[in-house]
């Protein structure tokens, strides 16, 4: 499960997982953050994603699967991503999917990733 939110004065995509996701669930994930960033009227690296998983589980492969090709092809993609989360295996997982990604890391709490985010780079 996932809910999603716009901080359009930020340009950030705050969205929060919970549980166990399925590989649709991942694609409808990309399918609302990618209508929220047009919404927003952002193009490519105009924007922040946060992500607070530390209600998920860890998930099945063919899930991370789908993550991995969602990063890899989404058309408009985050200048900097920030991934909540906690637990060190599920930390592991969560390594795994942002390898392919610049500008990707993972932090402890939602203050340390919001902080990051909106550094100046």
């Amino acid at each position: 499960m996932f809910t999603m939110e716009v901080d359009e004065d930020q340009k950030l995509i705050r969205a929060r997982m919970s549980g166990f996701m399925d590989p649709a669930e991942v694609l409808e994930f990309s399918q609302q953050e990618q209508q929220a960033v047009t919404d927003m009227g952002c193009n490519s690296g105009d924007f922040i994603l946060l992500i607070d998983t530390d209600g998920a589980v860890i998930q099945s492969q063919e899930t991370v699967a789908k993550f991995i090709e969602i990063m890899a092809s989404s058309q408009l993609k985050a200048r900097k991503i920030a991934v909540v989360r906690k637990s060190s295996l599920s930390r592991m997982q969560t390594q795994r999917i942002l390898l392919i990604r610049d500008n990707a890391a993972i932090f402890p709490s939602v203050l340390e990733a919001e902080a990051w985010l909106l550094s100046v780079d």
